[in-house]
């Protein structure tokens, strides 16, 4: 009868063919170690084999059965104590996915730790047990309250609160001004519209001042011999004379139109419908006066001062030729 440590021989290599799984947190044993543990067990078989060989039958029976059944018990203590080289590559895949997710999960979680999930209220509570910065007591009366309260002034005479979203004026007053203003109920608006016949009426005792002034100036000019000075009075000067000119022309138009109105009424006495002054026809009128009380030297030369004026006016208004149009 053969000995039996021939069917023990077999058993490291049914155990290295089995798939085991792979644990990090113990050291990987050494494939010697359980060799030569398997051996001293066969040599002790094998001794008492030889002592009785009706027992050893039975014994070797016996052996390889608890072998098996010890074997199969501790393949899942053991699985983790194998070398990682054999274990199939369809687990490692798995094992790595599992922990690439898992980090992924981790940094999720924490960048919504950092606000973003405090903000929104209807995804808040997935992430805020673990947030130290979360309270959950100052969002209980907020989510048990249905609507929130629209935020309103305190009283009406209380301070608008503007809004950051609408950019300011780059130029504003910052300190305001602690100036007073001069307010001349005359000629304020609050006063109500402002009859300028009236007022013209009421001031022109003004004309003899600005006539007396003018004189004025006009003898500061000759006595001056600084040419700064000389010119400075000049252009003041031509500004008096132009406002003088300009209050002479609205005079005229405001003659034109009473003269027109009084023709008009006393057409209307006598049933006729009345005619309405355009400006167009104001215009005309007024030209007309103001050239029947110049000579005739002074007429040709208001007119040419108008012609180039005119000519002036549509030049700038004329396109300017391209660069690359030939000229004719």
């Amino acid at each position: 009868m053969p000995p039996p440590t021939s069917n023990k021989r077999k058993l490291p290599s049914a155990i290295l063919q089995r798939r085991v799984r792979a644990r990090k947190e113990e050291p990987e044993p050494e494939l010697e170690e359980v060799f030569s543990d398997e051996s001293a067990e066969e040599d002790d078989s094998a001794e008492e084999g030889s002592s009785d060989d009706g027992e050893s039958d039975r014994a070797s029976n016996a052996d390889a059965t608890d072998s098996e059944s010890s074997s199969n018990d501790d393949d899942d203590d053991d699985e983790d104590d194998l070398d990682p080289a054999l274990v199939p590559f369809s687990k490692l895949a798995k094992a790595q996915q599992d922990y690439l997710s898992e980090q992924r999960q981790k940094a999720q979680g924490h960048a919504d730790s950092n606000g973003e999930s405090a903000e929104d209220d209807e995804d808040g509570n997935n992430g805020k047990e673990g947030n130290k910065y979360w309270d959950p007591s100052k969002y209980e009366k907020s989510s048990s309250s249905k609507k929130q309260p629209k935020h309103q002034r305190s009283s009406k005479h209380a301070p608008v609160e503007v809004t950051s979203k609408r950019p300011v004026t780059r130029k504003r007053e910052v300190v305001s001004s602690t100036k007073v203003l001069p307010r001349d109920p005359r000629f304020s608006a609050a006063s109500g519209p402002v009859d300028e016949e009236r007022a013209r009426r009421a001031y022109s005792f003004l004309d003899e001042y600005r006539a007396s002034e003018m004189a004025q100036v006009r003898d500061a000019i000759k006595k001056t011999k600084a040419p700064a000075a000389k010119e400075e009075l000049k252009r003041a000067l031509v500004s008096m004379q132009s406002r003088k000119q300009a209050q002479e022309r609205k005079d005229a138009e405001r003659a034109v139109v009473a003269d027109h109105r009084k023709h008009e009424k006393e057409l209307v006495a006598q049933g006729k419908q009345p005619f309405y002054l355009k400006r167009g026809e104001l215009k005309k009128r007024v030209l007309v006066d103001r050239f029947a009380g110049m000579k005739k030297k002074q007429v040709d030369r208001t007119i040419e001062r108008r012609r180039k004026k005119v000519t002036a006016k549509e030049r700038k208004d004329m396109p300017f030729a391209r660069r690359g149009a030939v000229e004719e």
